[in-house]
């Protein structure tokens, strides 16, 4: 059955359905709103500091313990005195777990060292990464030289020297201790 349908059988017209919603809704509030005014006194007389029952040891007002006994006045008898209200549970920070507490505590110390280790990292890294970039400069630098003397620069970095290199690439004694003194300095 749809909403027209229904509204008609009720004998109902859209504005008499959307004014009694919000004749509902106004009611809602308004109960509301009273149920908030109760809450808030009872707050408030539950804040209010109780009025402080004499004691059994306290004196009447000229000094003698029986001058009260004897008027009428019977001191209440603190184990039969009315509590006071206790605050509303809703109102009461959560009461927090000690095992809770120790949980949180060490989940803290966890991610203030996990935090430490990757700065240590990310520390590593970039050192590496420099590291990296610097081999990759000498590794082009001698991609770009002639095939005789990449093979000197390859037997003066396995450590022959000058002489061995010379006669077997077949270049000048100097050319060789030119390429050995090259790959000592990419060395170190």
């Amino acid at each position: 059955m749809n909403l027209d349908t229904w509204l008609a059988a009720a004998g109902m017209g859209w504005r008499e359905a959307v004014v009694g919603i919000i004749a509902l809704l106004g009611l809602y509030i308004l109960f509301v709103l009273l149920r908030l005014k109760r809450l808030a006194r009872r707050r408030q007389e539950a804040a209010a500091p109780a009025p402080k029952a004499p004691s059994l040891g306290e004196v009447g007002d000229d000094g003698d313990d029986e001058a009260g006994d004897e008027a009428g006045d019977e001191h209440p008898d603190p184990v039969y005195s009315r509590p006071e209200k206790p605050a509303f549970a809703w109102n009461e920070p959560p009461a927090k777990d000690f095992a809770e507490e120790q949980y949180y505590k060490a989940v803290q110390l966890e991610l203030g060292q996990l935090r430490e280790e990757v700065a240590v990292l990310r520390h590593e890294f970039a050192t590496l990464r420099e590291e990296m970039r610097g081999q990759v400069g000498q590794i082009k630098a001698s991609q770009n030289m002639s095939p005789l003397y990449s093979d000197a620069m390859q037997m003066a970095m396995l450590g022959h020297d000058a002489e061995t290199i010379a006669e077997r690439c077949g270049i000048a004694r100097a050319e060789a201790d030119l390429v050995v003194a090259l790959a000592r300095n990419q060395g170190d």
